[in-house]
């Protein structure tokens, strides 16, 4: 750039990337000449622009053909638009809207054939084929009043020109390889100096040939000769073989034969060990899989030989509750067959004689049950008296169990020892010492006199009445009605809290046997609105179906809730009853992939293994195909959307059956309760 006068001039001699003439830009006087290029700028997706320069007279067709070129797609996939409105083809760009600097904005935009075949414009592609000049605009600032001027400038990169220093043909391919040539001539302070100058052009190589002499005869040292020893008269001779090639020497050696070798014999080697390795891991998982199954099916065996025996000899009411389950079915099932094979009045005598039947039966499982209860009764006396003298327990921090001795608890433990005395005491006509046993019962008697109970005093009396007895030298046989009410008033003693003895017990009345019944003896379940009917009319009334069954699936659950560290969860509320709902009712008896109906084979895992349990977060499935589930990270990915949708409607259901179940699991855990779970070992 110069200046002369009031009169600047640029001016760059070149010719643009589309072949066109020089530009040129002058100002003079604040006049100035139009520029003989126009520079359409493109503006592409995403805010990006590229820009080139053209000869005023070309027609949009004619660019669209060359920036189509420059990103190597077809010129048809290609619009462009100004202002938002395509623009005809045939339009030259001096017709066009452009700004007073001869820039033209333009659209480039994708057709929607171009869309169908997937054809994008690549950047790099065009980066790729774009050969500079670039165009910049620069803005000159006035001097001495002078106004700021705007030139448009446009930039060329010529690149060095390499010359050809050699390269070599791949034999295989025919691809032809150039050696390189940098591109950085050398520094202008070298090319200044005089001298000889050095440069890849010039570069030779001479060759020459010279002869060295040693003084004396002396031996060297060499590698790769073959000498072959022999014996002479004269001593050992040392005479050279014949000359070997390098490709003889090549053949006798065979050193890639050889690594062909180790490589076969390490590769063996290595197949042998994955071999062996995954021949120990299928034994291994054969023997765990066998050993899997051995004990499925002895648990299933032990089950039921355990079932079999509580059937043949029940003692606990759930026993007793399975064999009425039994004959309830047995009789569902005649009472079938007589619809079936009868009508009018022999059906009328066949159910007279089923009804005898289930008479006899019934009867006779209430006399065992009798008999059981009075047998166990004595059994269940002390073990609530040991429970009850036992301390208080909770789990605290760490999950360390803490026990607390109460007034309550050691006035027990301390009564306790008094009622096992009084149970072993022998009268003197069974051979006990007489002064030992008055001296127990006068004991006895003023330990009572300091308890506040209403049966102290009857209990007093019969401690005298049994101290005039002796006197007549009466046998065991005559102090056994006695000795039993004093051993039960003493134990309705321990089994008194004498803080609340005085208050008044709260009771409901029964709606089926209308008594007065305390709250704790009306049977509760999570599903219920109100208890207005009491455990013995519950008893009474004869269950159904097995509940073992359901006990079982609700222990493995609680089970698998206490590995899992969830103390919290809906598991410990729930009851057997609930359990038996669920399954019955919600997932009407089968498991939800193989239609199982074997209910001692059901279980109900989590469905969503990260949630604790709950009614609507559960599934149905046998035992293997529970431990299938729980190993699944995805769920969708295994289960049709037609299985996750009836689980889904099942859940909904349980979440609308126990509504009430998030109140109570709220005040069992804000009350601390929740603490005590996994305390009885019974439940584990």
């Amino acid at each position: 750039m110069g200046e002369r006068g009031e009169e600047e001039s640029f001016s760059v001699a070149d010719t643009s990337a589309s072949g066109t003439l020089p530009v040129s830009v002058s100002t003079a006087g604040g006049s100035r000449t139009c520029r003989k290029d126009v520079t359409v700028k493109f503006h592409l997706m995403k805010a990006q622009v590229v820009a080139h320069a053209y000869p005023r007279h070309h027609t949009l067709d004619e660019v669209k053909e060359h920036i189509a070129c420059k990103f190597q797609v077809k010129s048809k996939f290609l619009l462009l638009r100004q202002a938002g409105a395509e623009v005809p083809g045939h339009r030259r760009l001096e017709e066009l809207c452009v700004s007073e600097y001869n820039v033209c904005d333009l659209e480039l935009l994708l057709s929607d054939a171009a869309r169908e075949e997937n054809v994008q414009l690549n950047l790099k592609l065009y980066y790729r084929n774009l050969t500079l000049p670039d165009i910049i605009t620069v803005r000159i600032p006035g001097e001495d009043g002078k106004p700021t001027r705007d030139v448009v400038v446009e930039i060329e990169n010529q690149v060095i020109t390499k010359p050809f220093v050699g390269g070599y043909i791949n034999k295989q391919n025919n691809i032809e390889y150039h050696h390189a040539f940098t591109q950085t001539g050398p520094p202008a302070d070298r090319l200044a100096r005089a001298g000889t100058k050095y440069s890849r052009d010039t570069q030779t190589v001479c060759e020459r040939t010279t002869i060295t002499t040693i003084p004396r005869t002396q031996a060297v040292q060499h590698s790769g000769l073959a000498v072959a020893e022999r014996k002479v008269p004269d001593g050992l001779c040392r005479a050279a073989l014949p000359y070997e090639t390098a490709q003889e020497l090549e053949r006798r050696q065979d050193l890639v034969g050889k690594v062909i070798l180790i490589q076969r014999n390490f590769r063996r080697l290595l197949w042998q060990r994955l071999i062996k390795k995954s021949a120990a891991e299928w034994r291994d998982l054969q023997k765990q899989q066998q050993e899997n199954e051995a004990g499925a099916q002895s648990s299933k065996a032990n089950a039921h030989n355990k079932t079999a025996v509580a059937r043949a000899y029940p003692k606990t009411n759930e026993e007793f509750d399975a064999l009425f389950a039994q004959i309830h079915c047995w009789k569902e099932n005649e009472m079938k067959l007589i619809r079936e094979k009868y009508s009018g009045a022999p059906k009328i005598a066949e159910m007279n004689i089923l009804l005898d039947k289930e008479i006899q039966l019934l009867n006779g499982v209430e006399r065992q049950r009798r008999a059981i209860r009075r047998e166990q009764l004595e059994e269940v006396v002390e073990r609530q008296l040991v429970k009850i003298s036992e301390p208080k327990r909770w789990v605290g921090y760490n999950n360390r169990v803490i026990e607390m001795e109460t007034p309550q608890t050691q006035r027990a433990r301390f009564l306790l020892l008094y009622y096992r005395r009084l149970k072993m005491a022998l009268p003197p006509s069974a051979g006990g010492n007489p002064q030992e046993h008055v001296a127990l019962l006068d004991e006895l008697s003023d330990v009572i006199v300091q308890e506040n109970h209403p049966a102290t005093g009857e209990l007093e009396g019969l401690l005298q009445r049994e101290r005039q007895l002796l006197l007549c030298h009466l046998t065991v046989e005559d102090l056994s009605v006695l000795r039993k009410r004093q051993l039960t008033l003493l134990a309705d003693i321990i089994r008194t809290d004498p803080e609340k003895a005085r208050e008044k017990p709260a009771t409901k009345l029964c709606r089926k046997c209308k008594k007065l019944r305390p709250t704790h003896a009306f049977t509760v379940h999570t599903r219920q609105r109100s208890a207005d009917v009491c455990g013995q009319c519950t008893s009474l009334l004869g269950s159904t179906v097995d509940i073992a069954v359901y006990r079982s699936i609700l222990r493995a659950i609680r089970r698998d809730e206490r590995k899992r560290g969830s103390l919290a969860s809906y598991a410990f509320i729930i009851q057997e009853n609930d359990i038996k709902h669920i399954v019955e009712n919600i997932w009407h008896g089968h498991s939800v992939i193989s239609n199982d109906t074997d209910r001692a084979d059901l279980k109900l895992p989590r469905w969503n293994v990260a949630q604790d349990w709950s009614p609507w977060n559960c599934i149905c499935l046998t035992e293997q195909e529970t431990r299938a589930h729980l190993k699944l990270e995805r769920l969708d990915r295994f289960y049709q959307p037609s299985v996750l949708k009836e689980i889904q409607s099942k859940h909904a259901l349980a979440r609308s059956v126990f509504g009430q179940l998030r109140e109570i699991d709220q005040e069992f855990t804000e009350s601390g309760d929740w603490w005590q779970v996994g305390l009885d070992e019974k439940l584990v």
